[in-house]
């Protein structure tokens, strides 16, 4: 049976079945000569105490117990209401302690075995120089270059909190594109705050700081750095696959940023493939695609179900030849989970874009992942970009 430290409010006012009133418990047994502790007993466990032929009980039962018609007509004063709602707190209290409880021993059976720690943190459609005004999309959001500084500081700040949490000692750093907007479509002309070389130098400069910060503020043994383009980052007017890389700002961003690392010996192995994708192998012989996206066709968060169809075949495409374990990727600027696949959100957040196309809202986040090498998948939480 459960102990509970409460002490219960026992209302003080008694009234005898004689007619007699007593201001207090302990003015009643000094007056019949009897014991508090046993009129105080009697009253929690019978709710009356009964002494040479008369019955003392709370005054607000006496009441309706003795038929005293006054006593129930009368309205009842403050005190009296107060005593009221005590003793049906005592009343609760009672009901409660007279439940039958079995306990059980908690405790664990054995010691719970970890192996070794894992991270994947995404970090994708940034979008830095791009412009949200709040009018174009109903107060939901803003952005401009200084909102994209504060919000990529506050990203990686938040998981450098995230990587001593979870004692992460691996990390893998998946830049999935779309860093930069570009002048992929013709009003971005118009309305981004940097050309696109100006934009690829500032975003260089807040990754490098970022990974820097990394370096500096935890003990990590083995960073690695994946390095994907996008869409946006292109110069051409479509998609080019064979050369895609080689055609993107981004490619020449990584690439600066992988220079920059190695002159100021910041301890981080880079991997920015010729291709469009990266497969990476895990401390527990997990394979992990990296990718942008944009090689899945579908309305991302608009439709009931989502991308969740895309994914899925696109799943059973790549394992049929590259036998991975799980996919990630951006494009769609929505933080999606399921287990062979997870999607990242954005920093830019809500755009005109969106709205238009009847996305739903989410908060600028990026997804990261932690694993251990004995139990698999441990947590996936979303990094919030504030």
């Amino acid at each position: 049976m459960p102990k509970f430290n409460v002490k219960p409010c026992v209302p003080s006012a008694i009234i005898g079945s004689d007619g007699i009133e007593y201001p207090s418990i302990r003015k009643l047994a000094k007056t019949i000569h009897s014991s508090r502790d046993t009129i105080v007993n009697s009253l929690k466990e019978k709710g009356y105490y009964k002494s040479n032929g008369v019955t003392y009980t709370f005054k607000n039962k006496a009441a309706s117990e003795f038929g005293n018609e006054e006593e129930k007509t009368r309205p009842l004063t403050v005190e009296e209401l107060e005593e009221q709602r005590e003793f049906e707190q005592f009343k609760q209290y009672k009901a409660v302690k007279e439940l039958d409880f079995e306990v059980y021993d908690m405790k664990p059976l054995k010691k719970h075995e970890s192996g070794y720690r894992y991270a994947v943190a995404l970090f994708s459609d940034a979008h830095i120089e791009e412009t949200v005004r709040p009018e174009s999309v109903i107060g939901l959001n803003e952005y401009n270059l200084d909102i994209a500084r504060e919000r990529i500081r506050a990203y990686f700040v938040n998981l450098v909190s995230c990587l001593k949490e979870d004692k992460v000692e691996d990390l893998v750093f998946a830049s999935l594109g779309d860093t930069i907007s570009s002048y992929l479509f013709e009003e971005l002309m118009e309305t981004n705050s940097l050309t696109p070389i100006e934009a690829t130098f500032e975003a260089q400069n807040l990754i490098y700081n970022g990974l820097r910060y990394i370096c500096e503020n935890t003990k990590i043994k083995r960073i690695r750095f994946i390095g994907i383009v996008g869409n946006h980052g292109r110069t051409t007017k479509k998609i080019q696959h064979a050369n895609g890389y080689s055609m993107s700002y981004e490619w020449l961003m990584y690439k600066n940023i992988e220079k920059e690392c190695a002159l100021t010996n910041l301890p981080i192995e880079f991997f920015i493939p010729n291709s469009e994708m990266a497969i990476v192998e895990m401390p527990d012989s997990k394979r992990f695609i990296f990718i942008h996206g944009f090689q899945i066709k579908g309305s991302g968060n608009g439709t009931v179900c989502g991308i969740y169809p895309a994914l899925q075949r696109l799943s059973l495409k790549y394992g049929k030849v590259f036998k991975q374990d799980k996919i990630y990727l951006g494009h769609f600027h929505s933080c999606t989970s399921i287990p062979n696949a997870v999607v990242n959100g954005s920093i830019i957040g809500y755009n005109s874009f969106a709205l238009t196309n009847g996305f739903g809202f989410e908060e600028p986040a990026q997804m990261y992942e932690c694993y251990d090498t004995v139990n698999g998948l441990l947590l996936t939480r979303q990094i919030y970009c504030r």
